[in-house]
Parts: structure tokens; C-alpha cells; sequence
């Protein structure tokens, strides 16, 4: 009787210990709330940086804005990129659904032509408060590199959220955390 009983405390203390030693190596993740006019709230593992850039097209002068976060070693996933871009009101009517899924879609070309990778699947999605979207997954670097992500368009407003990883490493919970965790405020 006795045996028994320290081989349960025994395995309830292992339980324990190895449960306590996997939260301290998790970092603890936080809301990031974008101090913008074109703001939004996504889960990140620590701060993001942001960058903004004016870009010149056919519709005239636009600005990006990226917000990065960089992973360190050991780190699920190396890179998380939410990218917002305002087009001039009007550009993506709210009766043409169409013309704003075809949009995403040729978006999501463009990222996988410019890493020379392949679209693996894409699903449409409908995220309230986050506009018309497409979920989709590229490789690249001949399969070894993934890029999970989503597209979306909201108010003339088309954001990108990106996360990179490794082939190895590319069915992380920290990938959907991150993306699931999105909504547009504006």
C-alpha cells in the first residue's frame, strides 16, 4: 500500500515538475494594440517593430505600414508580419465580392512568386470585424520554408498577416494563436 502511494506521489510530482518547466520555457504573450489610425490587436510573444512607407501606384501615392516581430533561437517561428495598406476609398466596392476575392487571390500569387514558392492551399474566410478574407499556406527554399497566413480587405483597407517557419516546425499552435487572434479596430 505504501509502495503504491509513492510511486502515485512519485508520478503526480513528475507531472508537476515537467508541466511547471514547459511554462517557463513558453514566453508569455501579450496583446499588441497598434497606436494608429488604421488600428488593429493581434497576439504576439513580445513588441513589434513598425516600419511605414509610402508606395506609388496607378491609384497614386499609398501608405504601408508593417509591424514585425522576429523570433530568437528557439523560437517556433522566425517572423510575424501584419502589413496595412489603405486604398483610396471606393477601390473595392462593398456589391463586388468578386472583384475583392480576386484581388486576395492574385495578392497571394504575387507573395509566393516573389519568395520563387508555391501555394499549397487557400480557404476563403469571413472573420467578423476583419472584412473578406483567404487563409492560405506557401513554401519556398525547395519546401523547407513555410509562410502560413491570411488576406483580408476591410473598408478599402487590404492587411496581410504573415508567420515563417520551418518545414519541421510548421504545425506550431503559436502560428493560429497569432493569426486567430486578430481584429481590425477601425
Amino acid at each position: 500500500m505504501i509502495t503504491k502511494l509513492k510511486k502515485r506521489l512519485f508520478y503526480i510530482a513528475s507531472i508537476l515538475l515537467l508541466t511547471t518547466s514547459i511554462a517557463v520555457g513558453q514566453e508569455a504573450w501579450f496583446t499588441f494594440k497598434a497606436d494608429a489610425i488604421l488600428s488593429f490587436e493581434v497576439e504576439v510573444p513580445s513588441e513589434m517593430g513598425v516600419k511605414t512607407k509610402d508606395i506609388t501606384t496607378d491609384l497614386g501615392v499609398m501608405t504601408t505600414t508593417t509591424y514585425a516581430h522576429e523570433g530568437g533561437e528557439g523560437d517556433m517561428n522566425f517572423l510575424y508580419v501584419v502589413n496595412v495598406v489603405e486604398y483610396p476609398s471606393g477601390t473595392f466596392p462593398l456589391d463586388s465580392l468578386d472583384l475583392t476575392t480576386e484581388f486576395l487571390e492574385q495578392s497571394i500569387e504575387s507573395m509566393a512568386e516573389g519568395i520563387d514558392g508555391e501555394l499549397v492551399y487557400k480557404s476563403e474566410l469571413s472573420e467578423e470585424g476583419n472584412g473578406i478574407g483567404i487563409l492560405f499556406r506557401l513554401k519556398y527554399n525547395e519546401g523547407y520554408g513555410v509562410i502560413k497566413g491570411k488576406v483580408f480587405v476591410k473598408d478599402d483597407v487590404f492587411i496581410t498577416l504573415q508567420v515563417y517557419t520551418t518545414k519541421e516546425k510548421s504545425l506550431n499552435d503559436e502560428m493560429d494563436m497569432f493569426l486567430n487572434s486578430f481584429r481590425a479596430k477601425f
